[in-house]
């Protein structure tokens, strides 16, 4: 019960830093609710592509990520732009899905809590299916990719299938070890840090972002 009350402390503590944390301009101008459908990666993990991701200027390793399609509110960032292997994109020009067509979606955030139910692969039954998310917290080691991360907040998105359960699935590319928080600069993980997850265990380059600093417990 702590372990569960402590993670979504942990979780709650990122959204908080998204929408209220330090900015050089209010965060209103840079956050926008988004209405729609969106990639949600944060039980989803990566491969990598073996190309290079463009994230504000600075250079990331690329992963790949197969992510369920939702349709309703999320938290997207006007401060998002870069070049992969879905081309160039900005967040600010192309709101709605990076391309401006039906093609494509944002991977964005939005809070889930362990009595929703969200599209998640199972590895038991080798099926997507209807799940409740289980955050986990975990300690970042960089020489394993498992201990690894990728940052899927903000990142394009091409729809590729829609399975006979109904559930959308979506391709989506961003950086290997880069931080969804802060918003404006791009910064990669480190070792020791401690990141935020739904993906399963022993999953390589999970999707998630370090926690800049500690909520109290």
């Amino acid at each position: 019960m702590k372990k569960s009350i402590k993670m979504k402390k942990s979780v709650l503590f990122i959204i908080t830093l998204l929408l209220f944390g330090c900015q050089t301009e209010h965060p209103k101008k840079i956050l926008r609710i988004h209405h729609g459908k969106f990639a949600f990666c944060g039980a989803s993990s990566a491969v990598p592509t073996g190309k290079k991701i463009t994230i504000q200027g600075k250079e990331f390793d690329e992963g790949c990520a197969i992510c369920p399609v939702l349709e309703g509110p999320s938290i997207s960032s006007l401060a998002m732009y870069g070049e992969g292997s879905l081309g160039e994109f900005n967040a600010k020009d192309n709101f709605q899905t990076p391309d401006g067509t039906k093609e494509t979606v944002w991977s964005l955030f939005w809070y889930f809590s362990d009595s929703d139910t969200i599209p998640q692969f199972n590895p038991d039954t080798d099926q997507w299916e209807l799940l409740p998310p289980s955050n986990r917290e975990f300690t970042i080691d960089l020489s394993s990719p498992i201990t690894s991360e990728s940052d899927m907040f903000q990142m394009p998105c091409e729809i590729i299938d829609t399975l006979d359960n109904g559930i959308i699935l979506s391709k989506c590319y961003g950086p290997l070890n880069h931080m969804a928080v802060p918003l404006r600069k791009p910064h990669p993980t480190k070792d020791g840090q401690t990141s935020v997850t739904a993906a399963k265990e022993n999953a390589p380059y999970p999707v998630g972002t370090p926690i800049p600093s500690k909520p109290n417990n």
